[in-house]
C-alpha cells in the first residue's frame, strides 16, 4: 500500500524482439534486463504485487528469479509487434487481480528496457499520480537541443527544408523551448484510466523529468551506451563511500 493505495508493478517483456532478438534476456554488470527491473522493484516494500506478463516460459523463470510473480502466460495475439501497450496491461492486471483475489488502486508499467531507473524514481511517479489526483504520470528526459523539432530537417523533393518552418529563425539553442521524451522508467496510471479510458496518456497526465542520463534501448549500440553508464554510476557510488 501507497498513501492507502493499493498498488501494483506489472513488468511488460515479450519475446519477439525483432531489433535485438531476446532482448529482455541481455545482460548489464552480469544482470538481464528482466533481473534489473526485478531488483529495482525489490527495493520499494510497499508494492502490493510485482507482475511479470510474457510469453515466454524463460522469461517468466528469469522474472521469478529475480522476485517477480508470474502467475498467468501472455497469450499470443498479445506477444506480436503490433499489440497495444493498454491491451497488455489490461490483460495482465485482470489475471493478476484473479490470481490474488482482489483490485488495485495504481498501476505501474515497468519496462526491462529502461534498465538505469532508481527504486526512487518509482515511488516518486506513483507519489505524483497520487497527491496530484492525475490519470496518469509518465517520466521523461529533456530532448537535447540539436534533436528539438526546429532542428530537424525533412526533403522538399530532393531539397533540404526545415521539418518545422519556425527554425529557419533560430540563431541561437537558448531560443528553443522545451521539449521530451518518454524513456520508459515508469508510467504511473489510475484503474480508471487503465479500464476506462483505456489510455496511458489523457489531458490528465502529469510529467515526472528524470533530470539524469537514462536510455530506453532499442537498438544493440544502446546496449552499450547503458553498460557503459551503469559502469559510470557503480565507479561514482563506489568514491562515494
Amino acid at each position: 500500500m501507497y498513501s492507502n493505495r493499493s498498488v501494483i508493478a506489472i513488468v511488460p517483456a515479450r519475446s519477439g524482439s525483432k531489433g535485438i532478438p531476446g532482448k529482455n534476456m541481455r545482460r548489464l554488470a552480469g544482470v538481464s534486463l528482466i533481473g534489473h527491473a526485478g531488483l529495482c522493484l525489490g527495493r520499494l516494500p510497499w508494492l502490493d504485487a510485482k507482475v511479470l506478463s510474457s510469453d515466454s516460459a524463460a522469461y517468466i523463470a528469469e522474472g521469478r528469479r529475480y522476485g517477480l510473480d508470474a502467475p498467468f502466460v501472455r497469450p499470443a495475439e498479445l506477444s506480436t509487434d503490433t499489440a497495444g501497450a493498454v491491451e497488455t496491461a489490461v490483460h495482465a492486471l485482470a489475471e493478476a487481480e484473479k490470481h490474488y483475489g482482489r483490485t488495485f488502486d495504481v498501476i505501474l508499467l515497468v519496462e526491462p528496457t529502461s534498465p538505469l531507473r532508481l527504486a526512487e524514481d518509482v515511488e516518486r511517479a506513483t507519489e505524483l499520480l497520487i497527491r496530484s489526483g492525475a490519470d496518469s504520470v509518465v517520466t521523461v528526459s529533456a530532448v537535447p537541443s540539436k534533436f528539438h523539432p526546429r532542428k530537424i530537417f525533412g526533403l522538399n523533393g530532393s531539397k533540404l527544408s526545415f521539418y518545422e518552418p519556425e527554425g529557419a529563425g533560430v540563431v541561437y539553442r537558448q531560443a528553443l523551448d522545451a521539449k521530451y521524451w518518454r524513456n520508459g522508467v515508469c508510467y504511473a496510471l489510475t484503474r480508471d484510466c487503465l479500464l476506462n479510458k483505456r489510455n496511458v496518456i489523457t489531458d490528465r497526465t502529469l510529467p515526472l523529468l528524470i533530470d539524469r542520463e537514462v536510455v530506453n534501448i532499442d537498438d544493440p549500440i544502446e546496449l552499450e551506451w547503458a553498460a557503459f553508464l551503469l559502469r559510470l554510476r557503480k565507479r561514482k557510488e563506489a568514491e562515494n563511500r
